[in-house]
């Protein structure tokens, strides 16, 4: 078919009719996978907001992400239909941070037809391109910082999780295909509870205690702004040098933590200090997911899945490990293996089945090392991919 058939529109998040074209943007996921038990959408508020309830979507304007981020979105129509989409955009704390000038696309979603793909990165490259960029990375969703990045390529009949996107397994051809190379991968892995971490790994632990003088702490030990500015402090000091990273200001992670109470089971997080001094710290989110189900082929029950969500969040068999930091100056002393048995300890007592372990970038073997420890299951493969455009 010709490539002519193909129209790409662009256009920004601000006014009426662009509000109208995002409504789109949304829908098309909804209809691309309507036939794939798999896939888990997110709840519509979570992309557009809800006033009523005080929800901020990421593609809102008043999005924090926004304050020092250029974004733009592409629809890509065949005789009016909606066939494939992305958004493109510059975080300039990253090329800050990395002094470099890396642009990036997500929230790709195609049809299996090469053309589109095709398309969509050209109109994503060229307008990262004016905006002064020399390499497009990707696909990366929204929000920045808890979204995992790439594509699925590996685990498409593993168990969803939240934040956990998936794609359909033609992606990587496309991307491939389109010019792009892939430059690094993210791995997670799956972890039945109830099985015991052995005698000899509590013994580990208990000597790491003992030798460093080691107090845990939950969360309720000590005020909520002080649990935030500590993990913040901890969160960024760990992550800064950790590829891709950006790190937070204190208002975007203030209102991740905020929002996260919603959901929160305070004792799947551990803190741990040593002489006083907050040193690290794990934390885990019951996996809503579970709950956020379509509901048959009704379109617009956001609302009910919403409240259902909230309605079970007590109820989840599992959780994700999504929120974990240890100082640098504190690292190589074994308090990821504290902290994980310290969590595990709670997660039997509570009843959970599993826990997901991962995001982590297939470099980082001191991660690596520790989750396969206790034995898990690999789950997940993401694929982060690059081309260069200048």
């Amino acid at each position: 078919m010709n490539q002519s058939n193909v129209e790409i529109l662009s256009f920004s998040n601000r006014t009426r009719t662009e509000k109208k074209l995002l409504k789109e943007f949304v829908d098309f996921h909804w209809r691309h996978y309507a036939d794939d038990p798999q896939y888990v959408p997110l709840l519509d508020y979570e992309y557009l907001g809800f006033k009523l309830i005080g929800i901020h979507g990421f593609f809102e304007p008043d999005n924090l992400f926004l304050k020092h981020a250029d974004m733009q979105f592409f629809l890509a129509l065949r005789d009016g239909k909606v066939v494939g989409r992305c958004n493109a955009f510059i975080n300039h704390r990253h090329n800050t941070h990395w002094h470099d000038k890396v642009g990036f696309f997500g929230q790709y979603e195609v049809i299996d037809d090469q053309q589109i793909t095709d398309k969509l990165t050209e109109a994503t490259s060229e307008w990262l391109l004016n905006g002064g960029m020399d390499t497009i990375r990707g696909p990366q969703n929204l929000p920045v910082n808890e979204a995992t990045p790439g594509i699925l390529t590996e685990g498409f009949n593993s168990r969803p999780v939240m934040y956990y996107h998936y794609n359909k397994p033609f992606y990587a051809h496309h991307l491939a295909q389109a010019g792009f190379s892939p430059v690094k991968r993210v791995l997670s892995w799956e972890y039945d509870v109830p099985k015991p971490f052995g005698d000899k790994f509590e013994k580990l632990v208990q000597n790491i205690v003992d030798r460093y003088d080691i107090r845990t702490e939950t969360w309720d030990q000590r005020p909520f702004s002080v649990r935030k500015r500590e993990m913040l402090e901890i969160y960024n000091a760990a992550w800064n040098d950790n590829w891709g990273f950006v790190p937070f200001t204190e208002e975007e992670f203030g209102t991740i933590v905020n929002d996260m109470t919603l959901i929160l089971d305070k004792g799947l997080f551990i803190f741990l200090y040593i002489r006083d001094e907050p040193v690290a710290f794990f934390g885990g989110v019951p996996n809503i997911t579970e709950f956020l189900g379509r509901i048959g082929k009704c379109r617009h029950c956001e609302l009910i899945r919403a409240v259902r969500m909230i309605l079970n969040r007590k109820r989840t068999k599992g959780f994700r490990l999504g929120y974990l930091g240890i100082k640098p100056e504190y690292r190589r002393m074994g308090l990821d293996a504290v902290m994980l048995l310290k969590q595990w300890e709670y997660a039997n007592r509570k009843g959970y089945v599993y826990s997901d372990l991962g995001w982590v970038l297939e470099d980082n073997k001191m991660a690596i090392r520790m989750v396969e420890r206790v034995g898990p299951t690999p789950s997940k493969v993401y694929t982060i991919y690059e081309k260069v455009i200048a």
